[in-house]
């Protein structure tokens, strides 16, 4: 049953004084406003007009039902001006959130440019693991993230906004660097393969289980029967490469994270096979939460459609 159909009837028959007429100014039949109320009575168990009486009068309980009627507009009313009230101010604040590394190297260029569009928007950034992004923006703290993980709950959206390489971080310090010359490459760069298997009974420093990256690093290990020591394990690439830097163990890491350190003397940089090298990286909102117009134009930037 529509009941908010029915209850206009009735706000239409208690303005006009007569079925007719209401049937009238509704643009319906005098039959059909007369069932719809009927229908109204059976499923509230109360009479609401006294039929009979010209003007069309309330009973006492209808009376009662028309007097709750008026403050459900009235509420009603309320409810959309507080909410456009509401969206007019937070379509201009934007809150982002992402792994430090892609803070820097893929939303700092979107926050930039979303302030130059829209310099009176206000943006706030928060850095976090993927755990608790995917957490803040079920909860509405941020509006969107960057995910490192295509694979994400029903209710996030995501689009995608970047294709990076990942790459092989041996510390300075490992004499198997001599042997290794010539397979040398910068961040984000191609370059051939070696033995990886030479790399067999070598410290890494590993990413917690269940973070996207560790997946392929394990993929890796396990395609060249490297059975490594892992004495460290974090939760951010970037932790990842700090350590490396600081001859602690070899780790895998995104071109992002790579471009993102400002000192990358203390390690040698090697491809890895490109079924293992590519990764996709994506902006995720949560779709059943409302979306900002400052959010959406970020969305549009980062997933190149502006």
């Amino acid at each position: 049953m529509d009941t908010k159909i029915y209850n206009n009837y009735v706000l239409h028959v208690a303005e006009q004084g007569s079925l007719t007429k209401a049937a009238a100014a509704l643009g319906i039949s005098q039959p059909a406003i007369s069932s719809g109320i009927t229908a109204l009575e059976q499923e509230l168990g109360i009479q609401i007009f006294n039929r009979k009486s010209k003007p069309v009068t309330f009973t006492a309980e209808g009376q009662i039902y028309f007097d709750y009627l008026i403050k459900l507009q009235a509420l009603s009313q309320d409810f959309a001006h507080r909410i456009q009230s509401y969206r007019k101010t937070v379509n201009n604040t934007v809150t982002v959130g992402g792994p430090i590394a892609y803070v820097n190297s893929v939303l700092t260029d979107g926050v930039i440019w979303l302030r130059r569009q829209e310099p009176s928007c206000d943006v706030r950034i928060k850095c976090a693991p993927m755990a608790e992004l995917m957490e803040m923006a079920t909860k509405g703290e941020i509006n969107c993230f960057v995910s490192t993980s295509g694979e994400l709950p029903p209710c996030f959206e995501k689009r995608l906004i970047h294709k990076e390489r990942l790459h092989l971080c041996i510390p300075k310090s490992d004499p198997i660097n001599r042997e290794l010359e010539e397979y040398l490459v910068r961040p984000g760069q191609m370059g051939p393969s070696f033995d990886y298997s030479r790399l067999a009974g070598r410290t890494f420093v590993f990413l917690e289980h269940g973070q996207p990256m560790q997946k392929q690093i394990t993929a890796f290990l396990n395609t060249y029967g490297i059975r490594p020591e892992c004495r460290i394990t974090v939760n951010q690439v970037s932790t990842a490469v700090n350590l490396a830097l600081k001859g602690e163990g070899i780790c895998i890491a995104s071109d992002s994270a790579l471009e993102d350190t400002l000192d990358l003397s203390g390690i040698c940089i090697y491809a890895l096979p490109e079924h293992i090298s590519g990764r996709s990286i994506y902006i995720a909102y949560n779709k059943d939460l409302f979306i900002p117009d400052a959010c959406q134009m970020l969305l549009e930037y980062l997933s190149g459609k502006v």
